[in-house]
């Protein structure tokens, strides 16, 4: 992707450039854009990891957050899972005088309380299509409320401000235009160009089907790409929104019993054949331009804090296989799995249960390091037991656990070729 198209790269080179930014502030969000994917979308770094990588204290560092927050250059909201106390930080950019950014909830540092949002200074702007739709644009400027007004309460996320544009929903839909766009964005996420794909230009194309005609785009997807790939042989796909536009669900084969071709088998999150589908797509070559290191990072490679290789895997594991990056956060955060091929089904009985914080555990962690492959994410986050590939031989006749992971994944990786050559094959 070109930095033109970059939104993080955008940011990034605009907020540098902002003189009304103190240079520590420059500092912790260089460092925080670390963990941003080249469309610049929000993550979700713990303090340590910030603190860790910035070189500075906590203390400076939530503070610097907390002016970049106020100068209208980063939102903050919190996010955790029902029946946990403990939550984590999302991050988002901002453009003073180009969103319209409302006070972000309080950081958390770990150690409970935190400080409460700042008062905005300035006056910032949004740009929205008149009327909610895709035609001119009015410039919407962020007046004065009485915050004390429930009516008048700020919504803080990008999701809740778009939710609030649409709450006058179109009459003859059956569901909410809110659900819809849920059931897109989890459509979208299975399509294999998702990565590269424009979401506003899919998204249209979508609102311009019927009820139905989305309804089957979204359940004969899996089905499509079967077909694809299999009886037309092809590994390469149009763009979502090329999918839509021409309904290509309906060009999948009719089969005898007047159904359509195999449907995708629906994997549960962390299962065997969740895992599958994982390794599976860890196998593809990475996505996406090769990383680049930010101007914190070469300062800490040039300090000897870092190495450049270090920081290259680390970049590339959160960018590389976006898939994968997908299913970890529909598997972590919603419990949600994942549509697989049934051609990958013998693979699942390669798997074995591996415990959390166990040997194995640490040793597949140390792979995925080692190929720079994205982890699950922290190990809180996690279940006890996860589905890994097993080695062919007991794990006690290798020399060490990490050597039977690595017979592990080679086993798998052999399996997987042959699958592979065999659907070439037919």
């Amino acid at each position: 992707m070109s930095h033109e198209g970059s939104k993080a790269w955008g940011w990034r080179h605009a907020m540098c450039a902002a003189k009304e930014l103190p240079a520590t502030t420059k500092h912790v969000l260089l460092t925080l854009s670390m963990f941003m994917n080249e469309f610049g979308e929000s993550c979700f770094p713990p303090i340590s990891d910030l603190v860790k990588y910035s070189s500075l204290d906590k203390k400076t560092v939530i503070k610097h957050l907390g002016i970049a927050r106020e100068k209208g250059w980063v939102a903050v909201s919190q996010h955790g899972f029902r029946g946990q106390k403990w939550k984590r930080n999302e991050y988002s950019v901002r453009w003073p005088e180009r969103d319209l950014v409302a006070p972000s909830e309080p950081l958390e540092t770990g150690e409970g309380g935190g400080s409460p949002p700042p008062p905005c200074g300035k006056k910032v702007v949004e740009l929205v299509p008149e009327g909610g739709g895709a035609g001119s644009q009015k410039v919407v400027e962020e007046v004065h409320q009485d915050k004390n007004i429930p009516d008048n309460i700020p919504i803080t996320s990008p999701e809740e401000r778009e939710g609030a544009r649409d709450s006058a929903e179109p009459e003859g839909l059956s569901v909410s235009k809110d659900t819809w766009k849920r059931r897109f964005r989890k459509t979208h996420a299975d399509w294999p160009t998702y990565a590269s794909d424009s979401a506003t230009t899919a998204e249209a194309e979508w609102f311009n089907l019927s009820e139905p005609d989305r309804a089957a785009a979204a359940d004969q997807l899996g089905a499509y790409v079967l077909h694809v790939r299999q009886q037309l042989g092809r590994s390469k796909f149009c763009a979502f929104a090329v999918y839509l536009r021409d309904k290509l669900w309906e060009r999948v084969p009719v089969n005898a019993s007047g159904g359509r071709c195999a449907q995708p088998l629906e994997a549960k999150p962390f299962g065997k054949a969740w895992g599958a589908v994982r390794f599976a797509s860890l196998l593809e070559d990475p996505k996406g331009p090769p990383p680049r290191l930010t101007m914190a990072q070469e300062q800490m490679v040039a300090q000897g804090l870092y190495s450049r290789e270090e920081f290259l895997l680390e970049k590339r594991a959160m960018t590389g296989w976006p898939r994968v990056n997908t299913m970890h956060e529909r598997a972590i955060r919603r419990h949600l799995g994942v549509q697989a091929d049934p051609a990958l089904t013998p693979l699942a009985a390669l798997f074995c249960n591996v415990a959390k914080g166990s040997a194995t555990w640490q040793a597949w962690k140390a792979l995925h390091t080692e190929r720079g492959w994205p982890w699950f994410g922290e190990d809180r986050d996690c279940p006890d037991w996860i589905w890994l590939p097993s080695p062919p031989e007991e794990p006690a006749t290798y020399s060490s656990a990490l050597d039977a992971v690595r017979a592990a994944i080679t086993r798998f990786e052999t399996e997987h070729a042959s699958i592979t050559e065999r659907q070439a094959a037919e």
